[in-house]
C-alpha cells in the first residue's frame, strides 16, 4: 500500500496503528509488571503463614496480623496454589510448594471446614 500512489496515506496509518499497538503490548508485557512490582513494597517481603481455627497468621517485617476466616468467601486449589478469595477482585494465593507434609491437607480440611467446599479442585 505504501508503493501504491491512491492508498500512500492508509499504509502510513497502518504502519503507525500497528507501531503502536506493539508498543503497547510491549509495555504490559515487559515494563507494567516492572513497575507494579517495584511500587508495591509489601511484594518484597518475606511473609510467614500460620493456620489455625482463629484465621490466616500474617507475619513479615511489617506486618503481624490475624485474618479471620469470614474475611474469605470462597476458594480453590490446583495442583501448584490454594487460591482464597475475598472481595470482588482479591485474592490471596498459597503455594502448594510452601506447605511442608501434612500440611497441605490439613489445610484442605481447615479450609473446608472454614470457608466451605472449593469452587473448583483439579488435584
Amino acid at each position: 500500500m505504501l508503493f501504491s500512489t491512491d492508498s500512500i496515506s492508509f499504509g502510513w496509518f497502518l504502519i503507525v496503528a500497528g507501531t503502536l499497538l506493539l508498543a503497547m503490548v510491549g509495555y504490559a508485557i515487559l515494563l507494567l509488571p516492572i513497575v507494579i512490582y517495584d511500587s508495591q513494597p509489601k511484594l518484597k517481603d518475606e511473609y510467614s503463614l500460620t493456620f489455625s481455627d482463629d484465621g490466616i497468621g500474617f507475619k513479615t517485617n511489617k506486618i503481624d496480623a490475624i485474618l479471620q476466616w469470614s474475611f474469605y468467601h470462597s476458594w480453590l486449589a490446583d495442583d501448584d496454589f490454594y487460591i482464597l478469595y475475598h472481595g470482588k477482585r482479591d485474592v490471596s494465593v498459597i503455594p502448594r510448594r510452601a506447605l511442608s507434609g501434612g500440611a497441605d491437607e490439613g489445610l484442605r480440611e481447615l479450609l473446608s471446614k472454614k470457608i466451605g467446599h472449593p469452587n473448583m479442585v483439579s488435584c
